[in-house]
């Protein structure tokens, strides 16, 4: 049926008896799998980063593309109008300031050696 008064007290004598063991135990535990904790969390961290950077991207496929289009009628560094164009973040907000209409080599390129100033390119 139940757990009797006599057993529920024994359990927690048992309990408050051992509790330094297990506070022991714990903080050993603690130290030998510190590093294990780090590298749980920075991936955790990163995987929080990347579902961000996920819908940022999306964002901007969706909202800025036309705009951008429109405005520019094609790749922002060699103004070219057919192919496929894609939207470069130069900082990940947004904001559509923060976006480059390019085509796809020109993507490329950016992302093989980052420009040292992405508005130059843009005037």
């Amino acid at each position: 049926m139940g757990i009797s008064e006599k057993e529920k007290l024994r359990g927690r004598l048992y309990y408050y008896k051992n509790r330094e063991k297990r506070l022991v135990w714990q903080r050993e535990y603690d130290k030998r799998n510190k590093e294990r904790k780090k590298l749980y969390d920075r991936k955790r961290r990163a995987d929080k980063w990347a579902k961000e950077k996920n819908r940022l991207e999306t964002y901007a496929r969706r909202n800025f593309k036309p705009i951008l289009l429109k405005k520019y009628g094609g790749c922002q560094m060699c103004s070219e109008h057919s192919g496929p164009l894609e939207v470069h973040h130069i900082r990940y907000t947004e904001r559509i300031e923060d976006c480059l209409l390019l085509c796809r080599d020109c993507h490329k390129k950016i992302h093989r050696k980052p420009l040292k100033n992405h508005t130059e390119t843009t005037i």
